[in-house]
């Protein structure tokens, strides 16, 4: 499989040959799927990421739900397998006959601190998902954004929709800042990433102010700085996007949400060594 890094991964706790797997979810079902960073050998929000898997799970209208505690216990058991400590897991969920649960390690890349001092340059696409706030999987588009990357020389891309709604990016979300203010799209109309909603509580909690609103494309050039955030790239400053240009990495606010966010997942980690002793 192109993102596993190992030939084996667990097919409903247990482990199979990957090709095994990789033939199974070429069948012709829909698939929901999170990915979860793994630092120090300890997996990163789990609990929010198990929550938007089991509302992925219900927004394809699948009665079912997946146990954080097997979820937990999958992913120990890869990590102990093969001896890793920092890697991102992929799960994946989908139903034929059975439910199946799918688990394995990917290939994983961090930015570097030199990319994070350069920031990103991304691109505009016209496209939306059709369920915002299910994650579902699509290997083939995923190629063809990947395919208009390397072409363009970018990051990533921004998709925006028909009616000139700039939304989020192909696999991160997207914040703007207007002077002392943060601004995002509205929850209906993209992926509620776990970083995102970080970002929101981290907002509220330091009292920095945040609007949920429609961002339209003629906007762009409005604002002083922009952002993005993900699983792999926790806040990663934006230098361009389309033709607009930002000092986003030398922004104050953009800064100030990166030191909160690390803090966060500092705290977080620090927790479950303390629930391990």
């Amino acid at each position: 499989m192109r993102d596993s890094k190992y030939e084996e991964g667990l097919l409903n706790g247990s482990l199979h040959d990957i090709k095994e797997i990789q033939t199974l979810l070429g069948k012709d079902r829909e698939k929901v799927y999170e990915v979860i960073r793994i630092i120090d050998g300890k997996p990163l929000f789990l609990e929010e990421h198990i929550v938007r898997l089991n509302n992925s799970i219900k927004l394809v209208d699948i009665d079912f739900s997946v146990s954080l505690r097997d979820i937990r216990e999958q992913i120990y058991l890869l990590l102990d397998q093969f001896k890793e400590k920092n890697i991102n897991v992929k799960i994946t969920f989908f139903k034929n006959i059975i439910e199946n649960l799918i688990v394995y390690l990917m290939h994983s890349n961090y930015p570097t601190a030199e990319k994070v001092r350069l920031g990103y340059n991304t691109i505009l696409v016209y496209e939306e998902r059709e369920k915002p706030n299910a994650k579902i999987l699509n290997n083939e588009f995923r190629d063809l954004i990947n395919e208009i990357l390397t072409e363009e020389g970018a990051d990533e891309c921004i998709y925006v929709s028909e009616k000139g709604e700039v939304l989020e990016g192909s696999r991160s979300n997207l914040f703007f800042v207007k002077g002392n203010t943060i601004l995002t799209a509205p929850d209906n109309g993209v992926l509620l990433g776990t970083t995102r909603n970080k970002i929101v509580e981290i907002c509220q909690e330091k009292r920095i102010s945040i609007q949920k609103r429609t961002i339209r494309i003629e906007e762009l050039a409005f604002f002083d700085a922009a952002f993005i955030t993900g699983t792999s790239i926790d806040v990663m400053p934006v230098n361009v996007i389309g033709t607009v240009q930002y000092k986003s990495t030398s922004n104050r606010l953009v800064e100030k949400i990166r030191k909160e966010y690390e803090k966060e997942k500092h705290k977080y980690l620090s927790n479950i060594i303390k629930i391990n002793k």
